[in-house]
């Protein structure tokens, strides 16, 4: 189960890299929404607005972006699971998503994340 999960954050990191709007908006729920803090202002989006807005105009990540997912919990047909990213549009983030498997399939739900 916990690969499942691991394989649906990457799927978001990997649309992430690519700046694949239609691949990050794939990897999250119809109605997620997403809230954080961009150095000191905060932000709340949904995430197919995130994969339009931001992703969609961003160029592809280069060698300076890394990701590591960590801190899986699952419990049934949801999960939490904990992605670090470094060099992403310039900044560093913890992303804290929440997981549902839904008719089998994971995506995220939603997605609270800061600037470290």
């Amino acid at each position: 189960m916990h690969e499942e999960v691991r394989a649906a954050v990457q799927r978001y990191v990997d649309g992430c890299v690519a700046a694949d709007p239609a691949a990050v908006a794939a990897a999250f729920d119809a109605h997620a929404v997403m809230w954080g803090y961009l150095g000191p202002t905060y932000t709340t989006m949904t995430g197919a607005e995130f994969a339009a807005n931001v992703v969609a105009a961003a160029a592809p990540a280069g060698a300076e972006y890394s990701a590591d997912i960590h801190d899986i919990i699952v419990t049934g047909d949801i999960a939490h699971a904990i992605l670090d990213e470094r060099g992403f549009l310039g900044s560093d983030f913890r992303n804290h998503f929440g997981l549902l498997r839904r008719d089998g399939v994971w995506r995220i739900t939603s997605k609270v994340f800061t600037t470290v």
